[in-house]
């Protein structure tokens, strides 16, 4: 079977490649859209097996052709929407969610799955900066030039055959939609190679991980609020702000107005992937503020690397990793100064490897079944 992947310039695209360049009996079309024939990638490193094509007319053909069986969707931004009006009618689509296609608004449409996105302090800097970016022009703009937005993503969600979640529950989420159609694809595990890694657990406290990214969704404000006053001996607090571009794209501002009492790393060059988690060898505690799915390639790293965890009660995320089986703390209730200096017990650091190795356990073995199952519906 024959698969094409619409893709974006992302780092998640070589390990994602490389799980379903594993895949038995599949032959990936990996096939990129860019007016310029010579674009060179930002993030994707594995480019020899890409091909760049110019011609959007020549590309728009590949929807319809004949020799494709299955349209993979890598996230659902909106510059693909267009797409689907080429799809033909016998192709099944697979559409793997990355969080913020259901998450977050989109111009003039609510979200699809609708959580409190925001703690007090970063929901009011939010609500004043929307009133500053967006302004009375862009908002008739958006009226004017996007009317129908509702009416075409109703007939995208309604056209996806199969759904992947980065979270199972997300799948239950987008379930009470009326209009959502799709079938599970892979929807515990999700696609990648699982990764090999040793038991590790920590002696003593070194340095804590806030957040992964310059995006208000990590409640960096709220989390700072919390912290601010905290006195560590011998840890810093480790901030990535070098993904992402709220806060205007302004790097420092969280560096401005953090009022922390503990030596802070700002994070703000973009590091490739194995440079950013030899990081993770020096933190022992992590804390995320995000209540939507967000920053799952660093929760399950620090799970695996035995890192002690704080996430918000109301988090999907806390939900999930509690129901299955892990080992986390709130930041309501568990973090504080006394916990910061505390790490993560040997029992509980391996019962949270254990977690992690079930998920990722048979994922060749599960998505050759499925796809195998699909093509016999």
């Amino acid at each position: 079977m024959r698969i094409l992947h619409v893709f974006p310039d992302e780092k998640f695209f070589d390990y994602v490649s490389d799980f379903f360049d594993e895949l038995n009996n599949v032959e990936n079309l990996y096939i990129y859209y860019n007016r310029e024939q010579n674009y060179t990638f930002k993030y994707i490193k594995n480019t020899s097996k890409i091909k760049i094509e110019s011609s959007y007319k020549e590309y728009v053909k590949l929807f319809s052709s004949s020799n494709i069986d299955i349209i993979y969707f890598h996230s659902l931004p909106l510059n693909v929407w267009k797409f689907f009006r080429y799809i033909d009618k016998n192709k099944k689509i697979i559409w793997w969610c990355w969080g913020f296609e259901i998450y977050q608004k989109c111009r003039l449409m609510k979200p699809l799955v609708q959580v409190d996105l925001y703690k007090p302090l970063t929901l009011e800097y939010v609500r004043q900066n929307e009133i500053k970016s967006i302004g009375l022009l862009r908002f008739l703009y958006w009226l004017l030039m996007y009317p129908y937005d509702y009416i075409i993503r109703k007939k995208i969600i309604s056209r996806i055959d199969y759904f992947t979640p980065v979270l199972p529950i997300e799948y239950q989420l987008m379930k009470k939609i009326s209009y959502f159609r799709a079938k599970p694809f892979m929807l515990n595990s999700g696609p990648g190679l699982a990764s090999k890694v040793d038991f590790k657990f920590h002696l003593i406290p070194q340095n804590i991980l806030i957040g992964n990214s310059l995006s208000y969704t990590n409640n960096h404000l709220d989390v700072f609020s919390k912290i601010h006053s905290y006195r560590l001996c011998n840890q810093k607090y480790v901030v990535p702000v070098n993904y992402g571009t709220d806060f205007n794209g302004n790097k420092m501002f969280l560096k401005d107005i953090a009022n922390l009492h503990t030596d802070v790393v700002w994070l703000t060059d973009f590091m490739p992937f194995e440079q950013y988690f030899q990081l993770f060898e020096t933190i022992t505690h992590a804390i995320f503020g995000h209540i939507r799915q967000q920053a799952m390639g660093n929760i399950f790293a620090c799970l695996e690397k035995g890192i002690k965890i704080y996430l918000y009660k109301d988090s999907v995320i806390y939900r999930q990793l509690v129901e299955l089986g892990f080992i986390v703390f709130s930041i309501d209730n568990d973090l504080s100064e006394i916990s910061l200096q505390k790490v993560l017990s040997k029992e509980d650091a391996y019962t949270n490897l254990t977690c992690c190795r079930k998920i990722g356990i048979h994922k060749i073995e599960n998505a050759n079944q499925e796809l195998n199952t699909m093509f016999k519906q």
